[in-house]
């Protein structure tokens, strides 16, 4: 019980943690606008902010999938 990273890994946990990086995805996605549109900081960090928030998307896409693939393997 104590033993979080204890193999094999639940299925449901998977499934759980592929659903909360797909939701982190789409709040990331609706904060774009948001980031783009501020009028409180220059252009250099909005631009700064929207890469760093487009990685984070794109790492959370192929984490989601890896657990879904690691998921359809088990």
């Amino acid at each position: 019980m104590w033993n979080i990273l204890k193999k094999p890994i639940e299925k449901s946990s998977l499934e759980a943690w592929a659903k909360i990086a797909d939701d982190i995805i789409k709040v990331a996605i609706l904060a774009l606008p948001v980031i783009l549109y501020n009028e409180q900081y220059s252009n250099v960090l909005k631009t700064f902010n929207i890469i760093a928030v487009l990685f984070i998307i794109y790492g959370l896409i192929a984490i989601s999938r890896a657990i879904r693939r690691n998921l359809l393997q088990n």
